[in-house]
């Protein structure tokens, strides 16, 4: 590791500025300032204002801190610029905690559909809600290995309203009275991109819903709340601080959830930055419109529009090529997905997005749908303007090298290898693509600059688990998938700090510790450079610094 020895000051004409208020020092372990394409360390790093002023010696540190500055001893912990959430939806991250948590080990306790139900009878629901409502069920970690049915729940709950949400987000199960307050019936039929799965019959619904078939009448039976919306968005940013993160993403907000944003911005309470996607199939009024890809304003800004192609591979609705493995229940040898979107008001979409010069983010998992947003870019204009395919999960090596040509940057959700790597070795994928799932290590020798992400509330926003995930590639029976693909801790450092400022055109401002940059810092209680690779995951953190105040955890 290189160490920064000369002085790094920022000056308007050369010569010290005089401070306008007193300089914090920062000194005394491990300062990686993540500036380089390889590790440097500095003894020091100086903040005044919110700003770094200075990162090198603590000699000459001193000198640009002034005599007054005060200092912090970091007692040998290790310090690194804030984490920036490469895609995540932290609004939702902050609903989900008060709803029945239904997760499957290591993050909770459902392992089976005897334990879901025990989960949903022991959840108080909040004072008002007329719902049950669950959250984060895996049918790929329950003994059963299939979905919870609509007589499932209607064990528990035969008369109240139930829903639980799958932990992909892309699912959920209604009970037979939610079926009946929303509509859904045998006479209903299937919308585009979604699925109401069926009973034997062929007609009556069997509480299954994929991907639309969920979206609209989840919509419909929650409407939004003002007040409710701001505190799940602060929720979440705290929740998100205690991991290090200090800029944040909410990655596909709906018209109906815009006033909270907005809301939350102009009151000033977002702990940390928030980087708002509004998502593009829907329309949007004038005002918002003239918001994409403008400044901060209370923390928040809109860097982009989101589009979605597909769904979810753990849940084998992802778009491919090729055909699923062990296709879901009721599909043949020949499944393999489907789009989530008419592809021609996907390309209008793009053609939209480039004549308004804005930043568009893609929720791409199958190749098929990656070929899809190949296609879209280089015919709608695209072309070098930095699209982001979130997930890329199922992406090919000749895919990741036209992306390259294209400037199409993958944003990895590496911590599958971890949750859902056996899954997809053995039922989703099969060996061969579960092998190559997030090429990371592939997708830097080409040339693109790739990060990573927990897409929380699908998984914490467990940081050190993401890093370690994205270096090791272990699943939970303890097989490597794909050995090729681990990367070095550096690297992936790099996909949670400089690279995710970079994707998001904001790398001028964070992702490193440089003179001139925002006091973004997160404090670690070992350094991920130097501990054993498989320990990283027990890394913590000890404090998180925004412009350069404390927001969580201590420095003492």
């Amino acid at each position: 590791m290189k160490r920064l020895t000369i002085l790094l000051a920022c000056t308007a004409s050369g010569a010290l500025a005089a401070p306008a208020e007193r300089a914090t020092i920062w000194s005394g372990g491990p300062i990686i300032t993540m500036a380089g394409d390889t590790a440097e360390s500095a003894e020091a790093i100086a903040v005044r204002d919110g700003k770094i002023i200075a990162v090198g010696s603590l000699v000459s540190v001193r000198k640009a801190a002034g005599k007054k500055a005060d200092m912090v001893d970091l007692k040998g912990r290790t310090l690194l610029p804030g984490f920036i959430d490469a895609h995540g939806h932290v609004g939702s991250v902050g609903q989900v905690a008060a709803l029945a948590q239904l997760a499957p080990p290591p993050v909770g306790k459902v392992d089976s559909i005897a334990a879901l139900q025990e989960a949903l009878r022991a959840y108080t629901p909040p004072t008002g809600m007329p719902f049950i409502i669950g959250n984060g069920y895996d049918d790929s970690q329950l003994a059963e290995r299939r979905h919870p049915n609509r007589h499932d729940l209607d064990a528990v709950y035969p008369d109240k309203p139930t829903i639980i949400i799958h932990a992909s987000g892309h699912f959920a199960v209604m009970n037979s009275a939610m079926l009946k307050l929303t509509g859904i019936s045998a006479d209903t039929p299937n919308p585009a991109g979604g699925i109401i799965r069926r009973e034997a019959d062929g007609k009556t619904p069997d509480g299954v819903l994929e991907e639309t078939a969920f979206f609209v009448p989840a919509m419909r039976i929650l409407p939004p709340s003002l007040e409710g919306g701001v505190a799940s968005l602060v929720a979440g940013l705290k929740i998100y601080a205690a991991n290090g993160i200090t800029t944040a993403q909410d990655g596909r907000v709906m018209p109906e959830s815009w006033a909270s944003l907005a809301a939350a911005s102009k009151r000033g309470v977002l702990p940390i930055d928030t980087v708002a996607l509004v998502s593009f199939e829907r329309d949007w009024p004038a005002d918002v419109r003239a918001q994409i890809g403008k400044p901060y304003e209370g923390r928040m800004r809109i860097g982009g529009v989101k589009l979605t192609i597909d769904g979810s591979p753990q849940g084998r609705t992802a778009w491919l090529h090729d055909p699923v493995t062990v296709p879901p229940e009721g599909k043949d040898a020949s499944y393999r997905g489907y789009p989530a979107i008419d592809l021609k008001l996907f390309n209008a979409k793009l053609s939209d997005a480039a004549a308004n010069n804005w930043q568009v983010f893609v929720h791409v998992n199958g190749d098929e749908a990656m070929q899809a947003l190949i296609d879209g870019v280089w015919k709608n204009g695209l072309s070098g303007k930095r699209t982001v395919a979130i997930h890329s999960q199922v992406v090919r090596r000749d895919q990741l090298e036209d992306m390259k040509k294209l400037d199409i940057q993958p944003s990895f959700f590496a911590n599958h290898t971890w949750y859902w790597g056996d899954w997809h070795r053995d039922v989703a994928l099969g060996p061969k693509r579960a092998d190559f799932i997030s090429p990371q290590a592939t997708a830097w020798d080409i040339g693109l600059r790739p990060t990573a992400h927990n897409d929380s509330p699908v998984v914490p926003p467990d940081m050190m688990r993401l890093i370690w995930s994205s270096v090791n590639r272990r699943t939970q029976s303890g097989d490597i998938l794909g050995p090729l693909e681990r990367i070095p801790v550096y690297r992936a450092l790099q996909q949670v700090t400089i690279n995710a400022a970079w994707q998001i055109h904001e790398d001028a401002d964070k992702g490193s510790l440089a003179p001139g940059k925002r006091a973004d810092l997160v404090v670690l209680d070992a350094n991920p450079l130097t501990i054993a690779p498989d320990k990283l995951n027990t890394i913590r953190v000890v404090a998180t610094i925004k412009d350069g105040r404390t927001i969580y955890g201590t420095t003492n």
